[in-house]
C-alpha cells in the first residue's frame, strides 16, 4: 500500500492538463495553512489510491475527473469526485473561500456536475496539454507527493 502523510487532503489531478495545473497553482496560492498535497493521476501513488476505491487510473483520465482524498490511509479515507472536489477544497481553504463553497453546495449536485463535466470535456480546447508533468519549483516541492 502506498502511504500518504496523514491529515493532508490530497488532490489527484491530470498532470498533463494545463487547466488542472492552473487549479493546483490556485490552491497553492490560497492554501495559507499548507494543508493540501498534490499527486498527478499518472503517478503510481494516484493509481494505488484510485484502485482502493475501485477506479481504474486510465478510466479516471478518460473521464476527466479530479479527485480529492480526505483522511488518507485511515478507515475514514474518503474520495471526492467532480464538483464535490471543488466544494471540499473551498471549505479546506477557509475564509471567504469556505463561504463560496457553501454557496456552491446549495446548487443541486446534478447541475454542479453537469457544469463540471462541460468544462472537463473541453479543457484541452480551453488550454494546452503538456507532454510531461511540470516540475514544481523547490519552494513548493514538498506539496507534491509523486
Amino acid at each position: 500500500m502506498t502511504v500518504l502523510p496523514l491529515n493532508h487532503p490530497t488532490l489527484l489531478y491530470d498532470g498533463l492538463c494545463a487547466l488542472c495545473n492552473e487549479v493546483v497553482r490556485f490552491l497553492i496560492k490560497y492554501d495559507k495553512k499548507d494543508q493540501l498535497r498534490f499527486a498527478p493521476q499518472q503517478s503510481e501513488l494516484a493509481e494505488a489510491i484510485l484502485n482502493r476505491h475501485g477506479i481504474d487510473k486510465e478510466a479516471a483520465l478518460r473521464e476527466n475527473s479530479i479527485y480529492l482524498v480526505l483522511n488518507p490511509n485511515t478507515p475514514e479515507e474518503k474520495l471526492f469526485t467532480r464538483s464535490d472536489v471543488t466544494v471540499a477544497f473551498l471549505k479546506i481553504l477557509g475564509g471567504p473561500w469556505a463561504s463560496a463553497g457553501q454557496l456552491l453546495r446549495l446548487i443541486p449536485k446534478p447541475i454542479r456536475d453537469a457544469a463540471y463535466n462541460l468544462s472537463a470535456r473541453n479543457r484541452h480546447r480551453i488550454t494546452r496539454q503538456y507532454e510531461t508533468c511540470p516540475i514544481p519549483p523547490p519552494a513548493i516541492r514538498h506539496k507534491f507527493l509523486a
